[in-house]
């Protein structure tokens, strides 16, 4: 599953199955800042809990696509994919159950470097390659999780509307199979800011 992505002037981003010997590696990732907030909610889990949450991810009892982004050889983050009709209480599935959900996270030591956005068209890309009937991604950052959104809306996703519940309120974007198939890895041209067709 490789993506289209460049970092610098070759093409280096891809992705592999998620596997068992990445517990540990996931373990990491979700003790350390900024996934310990966004993602694990602040308790830093134990080998036990990731062992229950993701083995049956690696073992395809969950109708979930996990993957780890790769930057050359080396693993800096972790991605997953599903149908919103898969997951009712996701706060988009109501909008668009047919959608795929998407979720993200990078390990602390390659934050604030500038992959997020590549990284996140590249397995847009992937998906709507691999998936035809899929017309649109939805992602559902917390608000409050600036550095995500800030990717999302730079990979091309836009906001639409708040969802969620009190205990965990979510920025709801969305990005369409039109959208994503026109969007480049560099600045836009100019032509791209005129108004859109009807």
């Amino acid at each position: 599953m490789r993506g289209e992505a460049t970092w610098g002037d070759r093409p280096v981003l891809s992705f592999r199955p998620l596997r068992a010997e990445d517990l540990d590696l996931l373990l990491s990732w979700l003790s350390a800042q900024p996934a310990l907030t966004w993602y694990a909610h602040g308790a830093a889990p134990t080998p036990e809990q990731i062992a229950r949450k993701y083995l049956p991810r690696v073992r395809a009892e969950q109708p979930m696509r996990c993957r780890i982004l790769l930057l050359g050889e080396t693993a800096v983050g972790y991605f997953q994919s599903y149908r919103l009709r898969d997951f009712p209480d996701h706060p988009a599935a109501h909008l668009e159950p047919s959608a795929v959900g998407v979720d993200f996270f990078l390990g602390s030591e390659w934050t604030g470097r500038g992959l997020g956005p590549s990284a996140i068209r590249a397995f847009v890309r992937c998906l709507l390659r691999d998936e035809a009937d899929v017309d649109a991604c939805w992602a559902d950052p917390h608000p409050e999780n600036l550095r995500s959104i800030r990717a999302l809306l730079r990979a091309g996703f836009r906001p639409r509307g708040h969802g969620g519940s009190e205990a965990q309120p979510a920025l709801l974007l969305r990005l369409s199979r039109a959208a994503a198939e026109g969007t480049e890895e560099g600045p836009r041209p100019a032509a791209a800011k005129s108004p859109a067709k009807s």
